[in-house]
């Protein structure tokens, strides 16, 4: 007959050197769900790294162990002999990192320290100095065991085991687990449950992403103020030609060749074409305004006649004439290498520049609305299903989905690239991200600029950027909308969440102004009763 079985996932966190602790684990496992768990409707599985992760990249090792399956176990047990491990980012080893994580979310961690004796030839002293650091921080509080045979260890952590689950079979108070679900809505901060849901301001517009922009735009400056088309001009003729220092009238006659070489050196450009004619390059006003204006308001120095200057650049019609947009001009340039890369530069500065103005814009935007991460927390000791989630707000407030600001034209392609970044919860420890795509839109993937198609004009360009933003808008903010006497209400469905878990909203939920109160409703599968509550979030 099938039955409901409650299931939970326990990490086994142990550097490389407990090896026949870890057997000894799993058999415990096995031995606690014949004796305990086939009798009480529960299962205990085990989640250790070399049979639940799989290989990928993109983030530090332990970064995404995390992800894979670390932040979704329900306890831990955790060995420690004659090493620490290997240091992480923030901790001293990804075994500390698992334990202090999962304790500061309140979940039961099974800590044990080795005394049993050590093979000098395995012994490093400075690994073991951190284990007795480690175990000392630990030591007033009474969450750890120490053991000095496998026998011995078996035998605590059997006891242990039992205890733990034995007692939230005894809270249930005789309920059968497919009816103890206890679900609320809580506050999240920086990966913790906060009894009060903080709102808080972003502070895009002073990341490193716009210090990077900005030195990236200012050594740009640097290399156009270093080429100095008539110095360099002037000393490529007159090394050909040395002005001699002994008569006044040979002086005047050198500089009088000198003057007539660069002459004829302009005629031939005159002449570089008898098909295709050419004309002199003129910078357009806007380019030069908008690049005087960048380095007035940043107070970076150019001289404007010098800076400015091209030299004799000339621009002449391409045989092919133009291709498509954004993959090169219509016309070949016709001068020096320096007069070239100068009106490169000068290009690309400009265009940096109102790149620079439209992350501005955007990010301004996106830091004068109000920001709260919620989630869905299931304390009970029983997962429940179909779990359906209201949210009221007071009219005027909400600013979520096609609320939000559109990023302009230049920028758009590459916010939608990394539009999760601004308007996902991250996945912590603590609390699941939300992963419940069949209750929304289908999933879209972010554009790829390898996909442009070449027959697109601008235009049509821009407005397939634009489908591809609004789409992904409507992919994380996948909520159901509509107004009920005077309240903004979203709501959205959790169609299954275990128990002692935390799931975050599908987004980060965003305000326009400070709510005084936030209201919920909550109605699940296995709760008889619609479950009412109320949030008041603090602005830090």
């Amino acid at each position: 007959m099938p039955r409901n079985v409650t299931q939970y996932d326990l990490l086994i966190s142990c550097p490389s050197d407990v090896i026949e602790e870890l057997e000894i684990i799993k058999e415990t496992v096995n031995d606690f769900n014949r004796m305990y768990g086939s009798a009480n409707n529960i299962s205990i599985v085990s989640k250790h790294w070399s049979k639940d992760s799989y290989p990928q990249s993109g983030e530090k090792p332990q970064n995404l162990l995390n992800k894979q399956f670390v932040l979704d176990c329900d306890a831990a047990v955790a060995v420690f002999w004659t090493r620490f491990g290997t240091p992480t980012d923030n901790y001293g080893s990804g075994t500390e990192e698992e334990i202090e994580e999962l304790i500061n979310s309140g979940k039961q961690v099974f800590l044990y320290f080795s005394d049993r004796q050590i093979n000098p030839s395995n012994f490093d002293p400075e690994q073991h100095n951190k284990i007795l650091d480690f175990r000392k921080r630990y030591e007033d509080k009474g969450i750890y065991a120490t053991y000095s045979d496998l026998t011995e260890f078996k035998k605590f952590f059997l006891n242990h085991l039992s205890l733990h689950f034995v007692n939230i079979l005894t809270e249930s108070n005789g309920k059968t687990f497919s009816n103890n679900s206890e679900l609320f809505i809580k506050g999240v901060r920086q990966g913790k449950i906060s009894e009060n849901p903080i709102l808080y301001k972003t502070d895009y517009i002073h990341s490193k992403f716009m210090v990077n922009l900005e030195t990236d735009i200012n050594q740009i400056f640097k290399q156009i103020n270093e080429i100095d088309l008539h110095n360099q001009k002037f000393t490529e003729i007159k090394s050909k030609f040395p002005v001699s220092n002994k008569k006044t009238d040979e002086v005047t006659e050198s500089r009088a060749k000198l003057e007539s070489i660069r002459s004829d050196l302009q005629n031939q450009f005159k002449n570089s074409s008898e098909i295709f004619t050419s004309k002199k390059v003129f910078l357009q006003e806007e380019l030069v305004n908008e690049i005087n204006t960048y380095a007035e308001e940043f107070n970076i120095h150019i001289n404007d006649e010098m800076f400015f200057d091209l030299g004799e650049l000339k621009k002449q019609e391409s045989f092919l004439g133009g291709l498509p947009f954004g993959t090169g001009p219509s016309y070949n340039l016709i001068g020096s290498d320096d007069e070239k890369e100068k009106f490169s530069l000068l290009k690309e500065v400009y265009s940096k520049i109102k790149e620079y103005r439209q992350w501005d814009y955007y990010f301004s935007e996106l830091d004068s609305l109000y920001y709260l991460d919620l989630c869905l927390t299931n304390s009970g000791n029983s997962y429940d299903e179909d779990v359906d989630i209201k949210l009221f707000v007071e009219g005027g407030y909400l600013s979520i989905g096609r609320q939000v600001p559109l990023p302009d034209d230049n920028i758009l392609e590459h916010a939608t690239q990394i539009l999760e970044i601004f308007f996902k919860p991250k996945k912590s420890l603590a609390v699941k991200e939300y992963d419940d795509l069949s209750t929304g839109p289908e999933h879209v993937t972010p554009p790829d600029v390898s996909l442009y198609n070449f027959n697109q004009s601008y235009e049509e360009k821009i407005q397939s950027d634009k489908e591809d933003y609004w789409n992904l808008i409507d992919d994380i903010f996948c909520y159901d909308s509509f107004q009920e006497e005077g309240y903004d209400v979203i709501c959205y469905k959790q169609s299954y969440i275990k128990q002692k878990t935390n799931v975050y909203f599908p987004s980060i939920v965003i305000f326009r102004g400070v709510p005084k109160e936030i209201r919920y409703e909550i109605s699940s599968k296995y709760y008889p009763e619609i479950i009412e509550g109320k949030l008041t979030p603090i602005l830090k």
